[in-house]
């Protein structure tokens, strides 16, 4: 093309007239495989070889023989300069310089390196430069992408399980790279597989979306998992995203794709992303493939709040089965030991409460009873049988049913409970139980207890004074052979409270006994001008919480 040019109607004149500076220069430039363009004379007239004519784009050949200024008018505002130095004898050198051409018909962001150096004729006077150049464009595309896809892959896990969350915050680091997504739309598959939109960034016009042709790309991307292309946007929706959606210029956004969001074992794409090509970018296979890595991310990070959901609903499942379990073995439990310890109908002035330990079935050991005596005194026994389960219940049951008995033949606590020594020892797992029993006589205005191993009985006076009961203590039940039992009696007097109970009312993990039956002490004289029923549900709001960690049963008596 060079040796085919008409020189003679360029400001260079006919080659034959060419000083040996220029061909030389010429000859350097056609001669090499690196991007060369020379510009000669005031008129900076060009010369380039094969290596720079794709960087001309649709200019070239008929940029061959005419002036820089006129071919390049676009970018010359920002060459001027540099040419003016060369002019001057001191060379140029610029690395990724950005530069908006319109080369392909269309304001394009591009990139170079190049020096521009003088060419000097013998005298010292510089005729020509020469632009020694590479595009970087590609280059520094990729690595900007590259840094959107390491930020898009560095996102935290979604410990939240928020799948809109995660749309969110991966369109947040897209909504920084508008360079190469002016806009980004996302769109998630509902349980019948119909898209349905959850977020978007860049976008000036959301309200004609829906009848846009986006929503019909994007399901046919969901439906043949592959990726669509938009085209004519600019003249469909106007104002689409344009405001800052790239350095090189404000443009409509024409072109658009939309990518499947495939997860990892999923039967079909998940969702689609929508992402806007930017208006002053060709959309090449370069831009395609960063779209369709930006869309694998996007997918992972769905993918992984919807997994994040589902194992927090069955994480919820379980739990929503195993408290519905846990309340229908305690309802079991509860009524086991309900129907053990017999009617709930009491004497006037007693209340009563049993509560087994939480979420288990472990009907327990302990045990109370009220038994009305033939001479119109009470019988009043709380017991703990060792251990849990069935095995204890059966216990349990054996030896309340024996004591009742006892307690109708006899008045003694003391012989009740020697009579139940015998009993216990012929009862396998009965031995080391505890047991408090007391008659109370009510005309008489007396209690009398004897107590086997077990805590001691409160009792508070109507002035608030309060009692350990602590006289008659013995050794648990079937410990020893013929134990002798004794017993105490001592006045109740009017509007006294007595208060009988097992270890799970008082005792805890972190606290000496001690500090749980003044507990109970304190509770109970504060409590004392209240009914039995209201002291009984204020006993359990103080003593015992939410959570019992063991059984618990307490007998409730104003004299």
């Amino acid at each position: 093309m060079v040796l085919e040019h008409d020189w003679g109607e360029t400001a260079l004149g006919p080659q034959a007239d060419w000083s040996p500076t220029l061909g030389t220069a010429v000859s350097a430039t056609l001669n090499s495989r690196f991007p060369f363009l020379l510009m000669w004379g005031p008129e900076l007239v060009m010369v380039y070889n094969d290596a720079y004519a794709p960087m001309l784009g649709d200019r070239h050949p008929s940029a061959l023989g005419r002036s820089a200024r006129e071919v390049w008018s676009d970018i010359w505002p920002a060459l001027d300069p540099m040419v003016a130095e060369v002019m001057a004898g001191r060379a140029t050198y610029s690395e990724d310089l950005p530069l908006v051409m319109t080369r392909h018909g269309f304001e394009e962001e591009t990139y170079f390196s190049f020096s521009f150096s003088p060419v000097v004729e013998p005298g010292g006077q510089v005729a020509g430069l020469l632009d020694t150049v590479v595009e970087t464009t590609h280059r520094v595309l990729a690595a900007r992408r590259l840094g959107v896809l390491q930020r898009l892959g560095s996102l935290p896990r979604a410990a939240h399980g928020d799948t809109t969350e995660a749309v969110s915050t991966a369109l947040g680091v897209l909504a920084d790279a508008r360079a190469d997504c002016p806009f980004g739309l996302v769109y998630l598959a509902d349980p019948d597989g119909a898209p349905r939109f959850v977020a978007g960034q860049g976008v000036g016009v959301h309200g004609e979306l829906a009848t846009s042709p986006i929503p019909e790309q994007v399901s046919l991307a969901m439906a043949t998992g592959r990726a669509q292309t938009v085209t004519g946007l600019a003249a469909l929706l106007p104002g689409l995203a344009n405001v800052g959606a790239s350095s090189a210029g404000q443009a409509d956004v024409d072109t658009a794709v939309a990518l499947p969001l495939t997860a990892a074992g999923a039967e079909r794409p998940i969702g689609a992303l929508v992402l806007g090509a930017s208006p002053h970018l060709p959309l090449d296979d370069d831009y395609r493939i960063f779209m369709a890595l930006a869309a694998g991310q996007v997918a992972a990070a769905v993918a992984d709040a919807q997994a994040v959901a589902a194992e927090r609903r069955r994480s919820e499942e379980r739990a929503r089965s195993e408290r519905a379990r846990a309340q229908f073995f305690t309802d079991v439990a509860v009524t086991l030991q309900r129907a053990v310890l017999g009617p709930t109908v009491l004497p006037e002035g007693f209340a009563v409460h049993y509560e087994p330990a939480t979420g288990t079935l472990e009907v327990g050991g302990d045990w109370y009873d009220v038994v009305d005596l033939p001479d119109g005194g009470y019988g009043v026994v709380v017991g703990d049988v060792v251990g849990r389960g069935l095995p204890a219940a059966a216990v349990m049951g054996q030896l309340r049913s024996a004591g009742r008995a006892l307690l109708l033949e006899s008045r003694s606590p003391a012989h009740v409970l020697a009579a139940l020594d015998r009993f216990a020892a012929l009862v396998p797992g009965a031995a080391v139980s505890t047991v408090f029993c007391a008659v109370i006589d009510p005309r008489a205005g007396t209690l009398c207890y004897s107590s086997a191993g077990h805590l001691p009985a409160l009792l508070v006076e109507h002035g608030g004074a309060p009692r350990l009961l602590a006289a008659g203590r013995g050794l648990p039940l079937a410990v020893v052979e013929r134990c002798e039992r004794v017993e105490t009696e001592l006045a109740l007097p009017a509007g006294s409270t007595l208060l009988l109970y097992t270890d799970g009312l008082v005792e805890r993990r972190d606290e000496v006994l001690d500090d749980g039956i003044a507990r109970a002490v304190a509770a109970l004289v504060e409590g004392r001008h209240l009914a039995p029923a209201e002291l009984k549900v204020r006993l359990t709001e103080r003593l015992l919480g939410d959570a019992p960690g063991d059984d618990v049963a307490f007998v409730l008596f104003r004299s």
